[in-house]
């Protein structure tokens, strides 16, 4: 009995979407990103897929329609780098699951940690992002990452993909202190001093890394063995997750701001024949060259400081515009949870300073997608794809714009948040 219940919790969504009628909205201006803009038309959604999208298009008898004139759709927005899900009030510890305890945890899965009712969800669903990489932060190696939709009652109906990738945080160098001699003041060291226990640092964690990886690679044949009638290895879960990343099946997000760092994550990444994404990237502009070459994508953050005094105010946010120019393959991201919903004013803001609004609009849509390996599924509006759709009053890097429907699976989302419900209760006060 507790089995059939299960079944019918799992399937009772599959089952209410196959009997909503099909979906119409027309009259639209319809941004589809991978194709032409269409300047009046139609998008049919039907069991949570897109159907037909088009001037021309037939609406199907019994489909309920969105008068949608005067306004433009969109595909939902992806943030391609978030804690949304892990995190909730940055200053209670009992909210926060984005960090394991300990520096190595490749076996932390962010999917699991993931909370489908936080609030924070809501407010980003209402300003158009649909989906979001939560991803863990911390120590040396995170966990993985898992694509989630910002729609659903479970941890496993948020799921899109997972793993996506392996976080890891390129290691700074700084000298750990001892907690024991905390109130100790520290001995004076010069410059070059210092920055040569920092390279003597950095070189330390990266020989673990290397052989953790290696590690990793015999662990993955040991299983590869045991599958064809080999003795099997003592299970262990951080070996088991790492062996597909150190045989480059899942990627890996390595956070990176500075060029030097960025550069040698690069080096490591080769040397190692992994699969790499840089988070952060800063400083990219400054690395065009290798990463190019390397055809690493970049997951950056517009609304930043520059790390360097003798940089101009506005390098972090001309960053992306500067590897557009160079074919550098990169997806503009919130690298938070809050501030989710701030996604589409990033954009606008590398769009202020020389980035095409065209790309701008593709860094938060179709540009995540790919990078991601769900572009067949995500990211633009064509035939085939998910139902996922924002409905807005004019452009949706404009703060002026107005979200007036978020569609995810083709479902109507409520735009219901904790923001406006605060808003009702207090506006009125004398």
């Amino acid at each position: 009995m507790r089995r059939l219940a299960l079944a019918v919790a799992v399937l009772w969504p599959v089952l209410a979407l196959a009997q909503e009628p099909p979906l119409a909205i027309t009259g639209a201006r319809i941004v589809t990103v991978s194709g032409p803009v269409i300047e009046s038309g139609t998008v049919v959604v039907s069991k949570g897929k897109i159907v037909a999208v088009g001037s021309d298009v037939a609406i199907p008898e019994g489909a309920r329609t969105l008068d949608a004139r005067g306004k433009t759709v969109y595909p939902g927005l992806i943030d391609g780098l978030t804690t949304l899900g892990l995190t909730e009030i940055g200053s209670v510890a009992g909210s926060m699951d984005v960090q394991e305890t300990g520096d190595v945890n490749p076996h932390a899965k962010a999917w699991v940690a993931v909370h489908p009712h936080s609030e924070l969800i809501p407010v980003a669903r209402a300003n158009g992002i649909t989906s979001a990489l939560a991803a863990p932060q911390g120590g040396l190696v995170s966990g993985q990452s898992a694509l989630i939709r910002l729609a659903g009652s479970t941890p496993e109906s948020l799921v899109i993909k997972k793993p996506v990738a392996l976080h890891i945080e390129f290691p700074s160098g700084r000298p750990q202190r001892d907690p024991s001699r905390a109130f100790e003041e520290p001995e004076p060291k010069t410059f070059e001093e210092q920055q040569e226990e920092k390279k003597k640092n950095q070189q330390k964690a990266l020989n673990r890394l290397r052989n953790l990886l290696e590690e990793a690679r015999a662990y993955g044949v040991a299983l590869e063995a045991a599958r064809t009638g080999g003795a099997p290895p003592k299970p262990d879960l951080p070996m088991e997750a790492l062996a597909p990343v150190a045989r480059g099946e899942v990627p890996v997000v390595m956070r990176a701001d500075k060029e030097e760092d960025i550069r040698a994550s690069v080096a490591f990444a080769t040397e190692r024949r992994l699969k790499l994404l840089i988070a952060g990237g800063l400083e990219a502009w400054r690395c065009v060259d290798v990463l190019k070459k390397a055809d690493v994508p970049v997951l950056i953050n517009v609304d930043r400081l520059p790390l360097r005094e003798s940089d101009a105010y506005d390098a972090a946010y001309a960053n992306a515009a500067r590897l557009h120019e160079a074919g550098v393959r990169f997806a503009i991201v919130s690298d938070d949870a809050s501030l989710s919903r701030n996604l589409p004013y990033e954009a606008a803001m590398a769009r202020s300073f020389g980035l095409p609004a065209d790309v701008a609009l593709r860094a938060i849509t179709l540009s995540p997608a790919e990078i991601f390996g769900v572009a067949g599924e995500l990211g633009s509006i064509a035939p085939g794809k998910t139902a996922n759709l924002v409905v807005a009053t004019g452009d949706i890097m404009d703060a002026r714009t107005q979200v007036t429907d978020v569609f995810i699976d083709g479902v109507a989302q409520s735009l219901e948040t904790r923001h406006t419900r605060l808003y009702r209760q207090f506006k009125d006060r004398p």
